[in-house]
């Protein structure tokens, strides 16, 4: 890639505005400073130089400019942050610079989950009535399942693996993305007739689904929920927060529920700073992970025993203390 395209994007992002997309900063003298997304930071560590385009963690040492930032953050190659960047502000990267095939195996498994979250919201509307009326049922909107991107996994066992065939993933990559099972050596999906919850990262991408049953079936689980991939790792993600982070961040507070209905139930009321823990254990990662954005929370965990338990902290790592 040329050296003065790559000097165009990088004049064209302003460090500030772009970190301040991923955390909150506070203006501090001629610096921004704010909590450090690359450590489990305490205490705000993290300084951002306007002037000088750079940042740098004066507790871990991370330090560069928005190139580095994004690579950092994202986990993605120079060449995917430099593209990343030039679609932020609109400058077209030659076609001759472009590849269609992700250059990682992390860019290829999102590339995997984003098509498959788009079928799943696709067939929700096309062909989940059953799942809309389980919706309506529970007084859910429509719109909300829309805002928030639900999907339908159609009955048959192999609907989802077709279409991603079909948009030219492989098989072996297939295998990789946990989101089908092998029975006598063929694939078949592992979402089926099912309501889908895509599980997002706090940037948006899509990583992992939860998918709920409608109706009560012998010997079958309530929700099958995705396995631990290169993308996705249970106990390190919020369920809602790409969604609520920016309103936690300017309230000062989130509220923290269990589960996707919990969730679903806080947002359309007009709760725009929940995220859900995903059961009653908050980790530690999630801890760090919502301190990001702020430091203060009310726990609505059920109460049952568990539920009561999980809020008052008792089993809540000391970092976790914090929340309250």
């Amino acid at each position: 890639m040329d050296n003065s395209l790559i000097d165009q994007i990088r004049s064209a992002n302003d460090i500030v505005d772009l970190v301040q997309s991923y955390i909150p900063l506070k203006h501090v003298g001629t610096n921004w400073r704010g909590i450090c997304p690359f450590h489990n930071d305490t205490r705000p560590s993290f300084y951002v130089s306007q002037p000088k385009q750079i940042y740098k963690c004066f507790a871990c040492g991370k330090a560069g400019n928005v190139f580095t930032f994004v690579q950092d953050y994202e986990k993605l190659s120079f060449i995917e942050a430099v593209k990343k960047l030039a679609q932020r502000v609109g400058i077209q990267v030659p076609e001759r610079e472009r590849t269609s095939v992700a250059s990682t195996k992390r860019q290829q498994l999102i590339q995997v989950y984003k098509s498959a979250a788009e079928f799943f919201s696709q067939m929700l509307f096309e062909h989940g009535e059953n799942a809309l009326d389980y919706l309506k049922k529970r007084s859910f909107d429509p719109q909300t399942a829309k805002d928030l991107s639900l999907g339908y996994a159609l009955p048959s066992q192999k609907a989802l693996l077709n279409h991603l065939m079909k948009e030219g993933y492989g098989v072996s990559l297939l295998k990789e993305s946990g989101l089908f099972g092998e029975y006598s050596g063929a694939l078949q999906d592992l979402y089926r007739d099912r309501l889908i919850f895509p599980i997002h990262n706090n940037t948006g991408d899509v990583i992992a689904f939860g998918g709920r049953i409608m109706e009560p079936k012998e010997n079958v689980g309530k929700y099958i929920n995705s396995p631990g991939t290169e993308l996705y790792t249970k106990g390190k993600e919020l369920y809602g927060l790409y969604k609520t982070k920016y309103n936690i961040s300017k309230m000062d507070y989130s509220l923290v529920c269990e589960g996707y209905f919990d969730f679903l139930r806080l947002y359309e009321s007009g709760f725009s700073n929940a995220v859900a823990s995903l059961g009653t254990a908050l980790t530690e990662d999630q801890v760090y992970l919502l301190n990001r954005f702020s430091k203060n929370a009310v726990m609505l965990y059920d109460g049952d025993a568990a539920g009561i338990k999980a809020a008052s902290g008792a089993d809540w790592p000391a970092s976790a203390k914090v929340c309250r």
